[in-house]
């Protein structure tokens, strides 16, 4: 395992630190001197870092959607655009089924972000990275003769905004399992568009 920096491992700490406060207490609830606190630091030691609350909600759903980006890059670097759609529809939700406590995090982030207009670009740039890593899938998938004639962003819109929809109830709920709904994704966004025994 690479050791990180000082200075990395400090704003890890600090934003670890924060997250906790923000799920303990609210985003409203915390404050920077709490954090500073939590994380070891002074006041002052907390803003040299970061200067205010919303920069340290940007940073961590940064740092929490960087696994998320490697399991694009596996999934894009994969031979068979098909398979990259199996892959990471299965990655994806496992990945959220077992961090409950980023899932948590990320949820309470949209509910101060959709009450600051500001920070909207923040998650119009997640889901347009998304929907086009899916879309260039499917449109791979289209060109390799595997699926039938669709339209590549109408799927992949619909598949972002179910994945997305999806992984918080399987921390929720006791009757679903990131393998049982892969598979259902993987029934009704990729096996219902294979041309007849290409898979």
């Amino acid at each position: 395992m690479t050791k990180r920096a000082p200075k990395e491992q400090r704003m890890e700490d600090i934003i670890e630190a924060a997250v906790s406060e923000f799920l303990a207490k609210g985003y409203e609830g915390a404050s920077m001197q709490s954090i500073a606190e939590q994380a070891g630091l002074t006041k002052g030691g907390l803003y040299y870092h970061f200067g205010s609350k919303d920069e340290i909600l940007i940073a961590a759903n940064g740092s929490y959607f960087e696994p998320i980006w490697e399991l694009i890059k596996t999934a894009a670097a994969i031979t068979c655009p098909v398979e990259g759609l199996r892959y990471f529809i299965h990655e994806y939700l496992q990945y959220w089924s077992s961090h409950s406590r980023q899932m948590t995090f990320i949820l309470l982030s949209l509910s101060k972000i959709m009450a600051c207009p500001a920070m909207w670009p923040l998650i119009n740039s997640y889901s347009e990275r998304m929907i086009v890593f899916y879309e260039q899938l499917y449109t791979g998938g289209l060109e390799a003769g595997k699926f039938r004639n669709h339209q590549p962003k109408s799927q992949a819109t619909a598949l972002f905004a179910a994945l997305d929809g999806a992984t918080p109830y399987l921390i929720i709920s006791q009757n679903l399992s990131p393998e049982s709904v892969a598979r259902q994704f993987e029934m009704t966004f990729v096996d219902m568009l294979l041309i007849d025994g290409k898979k």
